[in-house]
């Protein structure tokens, strides 16, 4: 009987203990999610417009983008931005991929014209100075577009392979002094990056060595009989959801999954991640709210809380303002300090452009769009209000005083413009005479679709 009753003693004390280590473990998990500012700053060359830090992880594909990590460079190229994230992962600015971590400072200079310029120092040092070199998944890795295509194609495949271990061997440099994953994921990148090269032979040869149509085939044959094997062996083992952080492991995760074993099970995790970006895929075409609010039946099957819950979070903010809602109202500023709510102009059409001094595309709209007012000066029926989203107000003042422009022009805070998910500029927006969206995205003022777009919705009552 003392036997029994201590065994149990044991027992109930070792379940306490597993208790107490499982919330310790739970605390560290919480702890590891745990929201953290990161800060960026430095000089920002040769960018004529807004500039995001662009999230490159997974969460790209199901997430819309977020004013949070947009910042303007001053008249001297500086910047500086603050934004938070739970968990390490790759990041854009310009064209340099940047990795990031919860709570990170890091110092940069970025030139948007060249990346292996930009310097770095701060946080992540090391990481980000290795990062520049980083091939472009879009102009076929290890490529580099078509300067990478050599005389023949077993010869471009050679080429692909000296600049994956020359690539090897500097990862292999900083190996000791960066994080394990880092390193991992690096190392899955060089593995990706010669699969999406061996993808992109085809075009880039064929555009380098001027082949005919007829020869296509015969180029993609002789690709596929050389690297077949090579993919097959790089596939191996490299089915992970981790991975999915890198965005040309992404691009080619269709051919690595081709190569698995007929018996391999897909992760969980990378079935919900393929439902979810398909589901925002469709969403951002939609502009009905009935259609988009269908998405949500898709959702259900989706087992991943973090990509269900942002998947979710995206058509909310899809759903917020539609074609046919009632627009929402804003307060615009005049050239003379006054608050102007946009809703003055019930009643009449409004065409809304949005746009910046800093934007290039803005600023050559600007003669069109002015011609354009002209067009329709003696319809009163219809308004063209131009809305700067500037920060600097007298650049903004400085200009349409230099253009001798001042007549329907505002300004306003962008951060007030949430509803309308204005990311980027120039930016135009349709509205009806009873105050309802026609268009959130309207055709540029120098569109054939505009006009009759204008005069049809003027002639309604």
């Amino acid at each position: 009987m003392l036997v029994i009753k201590e065994l149990r003693r044991k027992n109930e004390s070792m379940r306490k203990r597993c208790i107490l280590f499982c919330l310790f473990v739970s605390l560290l998990s919480a702890k590891a999610q745990e929201f953290k500012a990161v800060k960026i700053s430095g000089k920002a060359f040769n960018f004529n417009n807004s500039v995001e830090v662009e999230d490159m992880t997974e969460f790209k594909d199901i997430s819309l983008s977020s004013n949070e990590r947009i910042f303007v460079p001053d008249s001297n190229q500086n910047f500086s931005i603050q934004f938070k994230i739970g968990i390490p992962g790759y990041y854009r600015i310009g064209r340099n991929i940047i990795y990031i971590s919860p709570g990170d400072d890091i110092k940069a200079s970025i030139d948007w014209k060249n990346p292996t310029k930009a310097i770095f120092s701060g946080s992540r040092q090391i990481e980000n100075t290795y990062l520049k070199l980083t091939p472009f998944p879009k102009a076929g890795s290890f490529l580099d577009g078509e300067t990478g295509i050599q005389s023949s194609i077993a010869k471009t495949i050679d080429y692909i392979l000296t600049k994956s271990k020359e690539r090897s061997r500097q990862l292999d440099s900083i190996q000791r002094i960066v994080s394990p994953e880092f390193y991992r994921l690096e190392s899955v990148r060089i593995k990706a990056d010669i699969i999406n090269s061996f993808m992109s032979l085809p075009i880039y040869y064929s555009w380098v060595h001027k082949t005919s149509t007829d020869s296509a085939l015969m180029i993609q044959q002789q690709r596929d009989s050389l690297t077949k094997p090579i993919i097959a062996k790089l596939s191996k083992g490299l089915v992970d959801p981790l991975h999915l952080k890198l965005v040309v492991y992404r691009d080619v995760l269709n051919t690595i999954l081709q190569n698995q074993p007929s018996t391999f099970s897909i992760p969980q995790k990378i079935t919900d991640w393929f439902k979810a970006s398909a589901i925002k895929q469709k969403a951002i075409t939609l502009n009905n709210k009935n259609d988009l609010i269908a998405l949500y039946k898709g959702i259900d099957s989706i087992n991943t809380d973090v990509y269900k819950n942002a998947i979710e979070s995206t058509i909310a903010q899809l759903t917020q303002l539609n074609q046919g809602d009632p627009a929402i109202d804003i307060l615009f500023t005049n050239t003379d300090n006054q608050t102007i709510p946009l809703s003055n102009f019930k009643n009449k059409v409004v065409y809304l452009e949005f746009w910046a001094t800093w934007c290039g595309p803005c600023l050559a709209d600007k003669p069109i769009m002015e011609l354009l007012k002209q067009q329709f000066k003696n319809d009163d029926s219809i308004v063209f209000l131009s809305v700067s989203i500037d920060d600097n107000l007298d650049a903004w003042k400085k200009y349409l005083t230099k253009q001798g422009v001042f007549k329907d022009e505002f300004i306003v805070d962008r951060n007030k413009l949430s509803n309308y998910n204005l990311l980027s500029v120039p930016r135009m927006i349709l509205i009806n005479k009873d105050f309802t969206i026609e268009q959130l995205y309207a055709p540029g003022p120098g569109d054939k679709q505009l006009i009759p777009l204008l005069t049809k919705m003027s002639l309604k009552p």
